[in-house]
């Protein structure tokens, strides 16, 4: 049902996407569709990735990063690069590593190299957690994908890093170096 339902939804912006190119002839209708279609996809996913994660008393961006620091060899990190590699703000990485640490899931200590650094470590019982949850968050994922072959999955995920590598130069463009 909910198929049906994405699949009208794109219908409907598809025609409506006609209607605008009768009044825009030079409108880019594959690009504004694909734009739509991605961002419908996200908000969805993202929606159905937090209603499996909040019975469990976090939010799903705080289980990205305490998976993202489960993946760390030594299940530590500085929360800089932490922003990078769970896609969070240095703002939103504070109130994640604040909501995180008074679980218990993780600690917060000063760097041993840089007093002024703080390192991020995952704890035993934040091991225990993302052990116990993450293969639960395996079965709708695996439900999603199951009619793409990992062939495709792999193509999708390269014409994907693709468009954000090109997203990445239209919102910063590289700097022209001056002329000598």
């Amino acid at each position: 049902m909910q198929m049906n339902n994405a699949a009208s939804q794109f219908g409907l912006v598809e025609a409506n996407l006609d209607n605008l190119r009768a009044r825009v002839p030079d409108l880019p209708v594959s690009g504004i569709l694909l734009c739509r279609l991605l961002m419908h996809v996200g908000r969805e996913m993202a929606a159905m990735f937090e209603q499996q994660i909040r019975p469990f008393g976090l939010a799903e961006a705080e289980f990205r990063v305490l998976t993202t620091l489960f993946s760390q060899p030594d299940g530590a990190a500085h929360p800089g690069d932490l922003c990078v590699r769970a896609s969070q703000s240095p703002a939103n990485m504070s109130r994640i590593s604040d909501a995180l640490v008074n679980r218990g899931l993780i600690t917060r200590v000063s760097s041993l190299h840089d007093r002024r650094r703080m390192v991020l470590r995952i704890t035993e019982e934040g091991e225990v957690f993302v052990r116990q949850l993450l293969p639960k968050l395996f079965v709708p994922l695996r439900t999603m994908l199951r009619d793409f072959p990992e062939a495709e999955q792999r193509h999708l995920s390269a014409q994907l890093k693709r468009l954000g590598v090109e997203l990445d130069q239209v919102i910063a463009p590289p700097v022209a170096e001056p002329a000598l």
